[in-house]
C-alpha cells in the first residue's frame, strides 16, 4: 500500500466539516473510522462511534437545524507518517472552545479522530431526534 503523509486526507476532512456536507464527510473518512469524543461533552450522543456511517449519521447528521457549530483548525502538526495533532477551536453563537484532535489516516482517508476539548466552554447543544 502506498500512502503519502496523510495531510491531504486531514485537510479534506476539515473542509468537509466546514461545508456541512454529509456526502463529502463519508468520502473523507475511512469505512473503519473510529471517533472518540471528550467525556462531558454536552451533546446527547454516544462518546464513541465505530464506522463511517455511525459517525456521519449519529453525530454530524443529527445536529438540529439552527445549531451553530464550526470546527476551525488552526495548526496541523505531523507526529509520524499518517499521525497528526490538530489544534484549533470550536465556535458557535457567542461561544468558543479550544480543541486538540489526534488523527490517523489510512489509504488517503481519516481512520481515527480522538477529540480533546474543554467541555465546560460548550453550551448545551440539541441534537435532532
Amino acid at each position: 500500500m502506498s500512502d503519502d503523509s496523510g495531510q491531504p486526507a486531514v485537510r479534506k476532512f476539515y473542509d468537509s466539516l466546514a461545508a456541512h456536507d454529509p456526502a463529502a464527510l463519508r468520502d473523507a473518512v475511512h469505512e473503519d473510522f473510529v471517533l472518540t469524543l471528550s467525556p462531558g461533552l454536552p451533546l446527547p450522543v454516544d462518546r464513541e462511534f465505530r464506522g463511517r456511517e455511525s459517525a456521519v449519521r449519529n453525530l454530524w447528521g443529527r445536529l438540529a437545524d439552527g445549531v451553530e457549530l464550526h470546527c476551525e483548525p488552526d495548526r496541523l502538526l505531523p507526529v509520524a507518517p499518517n499521525e497528526f495533532v490538530v489544534l484549533g477551536h470550536y465556535r458557535g453563537d457567542g461561544w468558543r472552545a479550544p480543541f486538540a484532535h489526534i488523527l490517523t489516516t489510512k489509504d488517503g482517508r481519516l481512520l481515527s479522530l480522538r477529540q480533546i476539548t474543554d467541555t465546560r466552554c460548550w453550551p448545551e447543544l440539541m441534537a435532532a431526534s
